[in-house]
């Protein structure tokens, strides 16, 4: 009989949710349009929870949005209501604010698509190195 180490393995991964406790997207072409406004923002990621803009967007915190999530110039969501939760001179963090399902679904089939992009992408790396 082995004798049995009380932690007897520990794995652990980088975590890519930070502060918002989801698992954060890079999309490339994804971008928001804030209904109100002209500009059209580039989104430097999305969560099921939020949306980070890139650029300086003239926001303050606890401002509140109607928005539009638009992927390679098609809608895939929205009207969706965020709040302004962090801004500095590159970056607004937005949150969404009572998703209904069709958004939710939007938002998550989005993140989902990508994170299997980026296992694909990940296959296709280690087979080259096989």
């Amino acid at each position: 009989m082995f004798p049995m180490a009380a932690k007897p393995f520990d794995i652990s991964f980088g975590d890519s949710t930070g502060p918002r406790g989801a698992y954060r997207a890079k999309i490339s072409g994804l971008h928001v349009k804030v209904a109100g406004r002209p500009a059209v923002y580039s989104a430097t990621d999305v969560s099921p929870t939020g949306v980070g803009l890139s650029g300086s967007t003239g926001m303050r915190v606890g401002e509140r949005f109607e928005i539009g999530l638009y992927h390679r110039g098609v809608r895939v969501g929205g009207p969706i209501r965020a709040k302004v939760v962090r801004v500095d001179k590159t970056f607004s963090g937005l949150v969404f604010e009572d998703l209904d399902r069709r958004n939710q679904d939007a938002v998550h089939r989005l993140v989902l698509d990508e994170q299997k992009r980026q296992a694909e992408e990940r296959r296709k790396d280690r087979l080259k190195k096989s």
